[in-house]
């Protein structure tokens, strides 16, 4: 018998965790059977606790990505990139797409298309969306694509990032509706997917920023939004930003910083990062609050009301934040990483690990 047989399905703690801070709409718990199993297929597997926690997602939804081949193929990126910098450090990339979606719900264009073209909220028997809730299935298809995307795209074959990118074009062009006080939104529209793509390339860079252990600064930071244009451009977007300077622009002055704000709906979503009343978790929420608030543009933090704490407490957030997200990273990196450097390595011009993630 494996070691973990019998054990781990009991050890109802952690899928508790996941319920207060994930509400689902039926009520049950996220399924975590994936991770269990490969604990009893592989108890080392704890040793490296970022690989595993993409194992709630590689299953079913990097079936696609090829990773290991064409031998000698970089690529849209290669080991060398700023993309392949920033996204080894996989902890911070959680970070920021988590600060991506949120910034997605605060939008109200985005915030409707979410409720009338996606699975992820919660919904009432009648298809109503319930909100302040998620839906079981929706959130692991939302979870597994986004992960698999990012990570096909930068660490896959060119022909896994060409095909990647075509499909979620494709997904994308159906998105288009009308929101409640009866206002049009498009997803191909330039300047919603300006805006829907500045947040993700800056929740990427800004979590980088602030919690890779040796960040890109200056020009080297701009490299990474230069290249992460190609992505954007491949799915249609155009006049895209090109530096970080740029794309806070966007977030800040353009016509869509304006559609940021709370309503009756999503302020239920934002009530789950910082409940309110008394609560014994209060430090904690307090803590996940202000790592998430501390990257978001300036319409964000004002639309929320966000007020930084003192600079002691700054810092303790800071530095414990640092020490969270750097500690799994010390572990080992996802199987697909590694993966594409053996790819990559095929070919003799290319080293295998770049300068700079030796560094």
């Amino acid at each position: 018998m494996a070691p973990f047989d019998g054990l781990l399905p009991s050890f109802n703690p952690i899928d508790e965790v996941v319920r207060i801070v994930l509400p689902l709409d039926d009520g049950s718990p996220l399924d975590l059977s994936p991770i269990w199993a490969e604990l009893s297929r592989r108890p080392t597997a704890l040793l490296n606790p970022m690989d595993l926690f993409f194992e709630i997602q590689r299953p079913e939804y990097f079936k696609k990505a090829r990773f290991d081949g064409p031998l000698g193929d970089p690529g849209w990126f290669g080991p060398d990139s700023a993309a392949w910098y920033v996204h080894t450090h996989t902890p911070s990339v959680v970070v920021g797409m988590v600060n991506t979606a949120i910034i997605d719900i605060l939008h109200q264009d985005i915030q409707y298309a979410v409720y009338d073209h996606s699975k992820l909220v919660g919904r009432c028997p009648n298809g109503t969306v319930r909100s302040g809730t998620f839906s079981k299935d929706g959130l692991m298809v939302r979870a597994g694509h986004t992960f698999s995307f990012f990570t096909g795209v930068v660490y896959g074959s060119t022909e896994t990032a060409e095909s990647l990118c075509q499909t979620v074009k494709a997904m994308h062009h159906r998105v288009k509706g009308t929101r409640p006080d009866g206002k049009a939104y498009d997803a191909d529209e330039p300047e919603f997917f300006r805006w829907t793509y500045a947040t993700v390339v800056d929740g990427l860079a800004g979590a980088h920023r602030r919690y890779h252990p040796n960040p890109l600064r200056g020009s080297d930071l701009d490299q990474f939004y230069r290249e992460y244009s190609r992505i954007g451009e491949a799915l249609g977007g155009t006049d895209l930003p090109q530096t970080r300077a740029e794309c806070r622009r966007v977030l800040t002055e353009s016509p869509s910083a304006k559609e940021v704000g709370l309503n009756d709906d999503n302020v239920k979503y934002l009530q789950l990062l910082n409940p309110p009343g008394l609560n014994p978790l209060r430090p904690i929420y307090d803590f996940a609050y202000w790592v998430i608030m501390d990257m978001m543009p300036e319409p964000v933090q004002t639309a929320v009301d966000f007020r930084q704490p003192n600079l002691l407490v700054r810092q303790a957030y800071r530095h414990t934040a640092r020490a969270l997200l750097n500690a799994p990273r010390l572990l080992g990196e996802i199987r697909e990483v590694e993966a594409a450097r053996r790819r990559v390595s095929g070919s003799p011009r290319l080293r295998v690990v770049s300068d700079k993630a030796a560094s």
